[in-house]
């Protein structure tokens, strides 16, 4: 064995995935019709590891693999590559009669074209010339970020191509690469999937960093940041128009856009053939009402964007916000859809990362009897996938088949294919129903507030398949609100004991419920929340709740910008600042040399004449403050919990503290972030 052959074991020990893709190749190979395989996607999706990988598990015998990065500027300097890759066949005859002797010699051969775009200088030639020649037992399969079109789609050549876009890594396949490199932590790949959305680049970079650090922990904020702008470069490196950049930035703002909010946002005209350029572009998505980018680029230009131009990203953000309010006045039927675009926009992470996206393979109707049997497998499979679940233990399965029989559509099922990969519950509350859930003690507090003059539901029976849960959550996510808009002017109470989706609750305009609250006998918590539509639809709900959100901001916000005129502070910058205070707390007096860094923090009045007390008056600042999270809302609260056990008493890492507060590793850095943003704030508000 030479070096080339461990380093094709070792690039098969890191692939996982691309099986359909692999089939896809082979048959390409073997069909005995001909097709022209054109594999396309953004940078970083794989496209280039899956030839590769191809080309050296079929061999240099029946496999030509050419890069376009090869400068093919002229047809001789294609021909010269492939005179190059036949040296048994190098004689007299042409390229073309060499490689038709080849394929007849082995039964076929396939010429893989890697990074086709670059290939430019030569289409019209390969297209119209060259290809036309080969026999039909030389196949071909190009790769590149467009998909084959114009000239590819017309004169017959529309029967012969088949654009096949490379789709990113699921989550069961970034479980399997994170297996891989030595990382188990659940958590950790969790965290994984969120920052890369399954793009093998972003997925092999954040792996690479997390091995090195010792497979401990995700990577903080200064590793995600350099992996994001390495991205964004590479993603962005044959980009020749610097508007499209712009216009990237622009759209990573929104969910989802189209040309006239574009418009808005940029404040200029776009004409209508440069619009429709930008949307050929590998990273742009056609949705039902618009376009999107892909959510892992529009989440790394998004934050590239947040961190380099915060005040490009709120005038951005503000301009959105006015654009969809005036569209929820010309178009009142989509008002609910534009709510929640307009709940998109907020700043808080979690409501960004959710990604309210569907999918599309998806199919969403009411469960009919013979499916309550699928509804009691997935409801108990995702029971026992859930981190708090305790062997043993009984929850809400008794009550499906009781329910089911009363009125099977009101269990929702989302389909993929025949097969049932997700539901939700919406019971409406009778006397007959009533009566069902009084036999189950987590659902015996939700009967004691009955009310027979409103149309009351009960939103509790959910499950989602285990393999698909980190993929399919946004659709979960938008069904929950479909069940609700079919059941208008209602009161929906809820009975949740899976953690993520507490958060969610909040951002529908729930609230929360102690008096439905319950435990099960081994201790496993539901917590009840409601929302009541019977005086208000849920768009004039969600259009509330955004309003509450920003009014909290704008104010501490106003603050932040008046302290930052007369320090030179962003808002970001003040967070940072915050950081390293609260990382040297408990001995912040003895460190002369960080003290100084900490001044812009205090009053400009003050900040000059307490240069030997910079330090113990950050400390009182910050307790007072802390204080104030003690004696506050149950969401400060927590803030308090954490600050205080992370930083003022450094009882040890975050993940200890986050095992302590027995708060799940992934809700505890939101909660962090959260935690310091907010003590910042009202430091600031000392400040004035």
């Amino acid at each position: 064995m030479d070096i080339g052959d461990l380093l094709i074991t070792q690039q098969k020990a890191f692939f996982v995935g691309r099986s359909e893709e692999l089939a896809m190749l082979e048959q390409c190979l073997s069909n005995h019709d001909w097709k022209l395989l054109h594999i396309h996607g953004p940078g970083g999706i794989g496209k280039t590891t899956l030839l590769r990988l191809f080309a050296q598990t079929t061999g240099s015998s029946r496999c030509i693999y050419l890069d376009g990065h090869s400068d093919f500027q002229l047809p001789q300097d294609f021909l010269k590559q492939i005179r190059r890759a036949l040296p048994e066949f190098a004689d007299d005859r042409t390229e073309i009669d060499m490689l038709n002797a080849c394929a007849a010699s082995h039964g076929s051969v396939i010429l893989l074209l890697d990074t086709f775009e670059m290939c430019g200088a030569i289409e019209n030639w390969l297209h119209q010339d060259w290809i036309p020649k080969l026999c039909p037992l030389v196949k071909i399969c190009s790769a590149g970020r467009y998909p084959l079109e114009d000239q590819w789609m017309r004169d017959g050549w529309h029967a012969l191509v088949h654009n096949m876009e490379l789709q990113p890594l699921t989550f069961q396949e970034i479980q399997m690469y994170a297996h891989t490199r030595g990382i188990a932590d659940q958590q950790i790949v969790a965290a994984l999937q969120q920052f890369s959305n399954g793009l093998p680049l972003a997925l092999s970079l954040a792996c690479e960093i997390i091995v090195l650090k010792g497979n401990t922990q995700f990577l903080d904020q200064y590793q995600k940041d350099h992996i994001i702008t390495y991205l964004i470069e590479e993603l962005t490196r044959d980009l020749e128009e610097n508007d499209w950049k712009r216009y990237m930035e622009a759209s990573s703002v929104v969910w989802r856009f189209d040309q006239e909010l574009l418009q808005s946002l940029l404040q200029e005209k776009i004409t209508n053939d440069y619009f429709r350029e930008f949307c050929r572009l590998p990273f742009v998505i056609r949705q039902a009402d618009g376009w999107s980018l892909h959510d892992s680029i529009r989440q790394w230009v998004f934050t590239d964007l947040r961190n380099r131009m915060p005040q490009t990203f709120q005038a951005y953000r503000r301009l959105a916000l006015d654009a969809l309010y005036k569209r929820a006045d010309l178009f009142p039927h989509k008002k609910t859809d534009l709510a929640f675009e307009r709940l998109y926009l907020h700043e808080l992470d979690f409501v960004r990362d959710f990604r309210f996206q569907w999918d599309d393979r998806l199919r969403f109707r009411e469960c009919r009897e013979q499916d309550l049997d699928l509804v009691e497998q997935l409801y108990l499979q995702h029971l026992h996938n859930q981190s708090n679940f305790i062997p043993g233990e009984t929850h809400l399965e008794a009550l499906i088949r009781p329910l089911g029989q009363v009125d099977p559509s009101a269990f929702y099922g989302l389909w993929r294919d025949q097969e049932l990969v997700a539901f939700c519950s919406c019971i409406l509350l009778t006397e007959q129903t009533v009566r069902i859930f009084r036999s189950n003690p987590i659902t015996l507090p939700i009967t004691t507030r009955i009310r027979p003059d409103r149309r009351q539901y009960l939103l509790s029976i959910t499950g989602v398949a285990a393999h698909l849960e980190q993929d399919i959550t946004g659709s979960v996510a938008r069904a929950l609100v479909q069940i609700i808009e079919r059941n208008k002017d209602a009161d929906f109470l809820d009975l949740i004991s899976i953690p993520y989706w507490l958060e969610y609750l909040p951002v529908l305009g729930f609230q929360r419920a102690p008096w439905a609250d319950s435990t099960t006998p081994l201790g496993v918590k539901y917590f009840g929340h409601q929302l009541d539509l019977s005086h208000e639809d849920l768009a004039t709900r969600l259009n509330r709740m955004y309003s509450l959100m920003e009014s909290s901001v704008p104010a501490e916000q106003k603050v932040v910008l008046s302290h930052s005129e007369e320090t030179g502070l962003s808002l970001e910058q003040s967070v940072k600042l915050v950081q390293r205070a609260l990382k040297h707390f408990p001995r912040l007096p003895l460190h002369p040399e960080i003290t100084p860094t900490l001044r812009p923090l205090l009053p400009q009045s003050i900040a000059g004449q307490v240069t030997d007390k910079i330090a113990e008056l950050i400390q009182t600042n910050i307790r007072d403050i802390m204080q104030t999270f003690l004696d506050g809302s149950e969401e400060e609260q927590r803030f308090y919990r954490i600050l205080q056990h992370a930083y003022i008493k450094k009882i040890g890492t975050h993940e200890f503290v986050s095992e302590y507060l027995n708060i799940p590793i992934k809700s505890y850095y939101r909660y962090l972030k959260l935690a310091v943003r907010s003590l910042t704030y009202q430091m600031m508000k000392m400040n004035v």
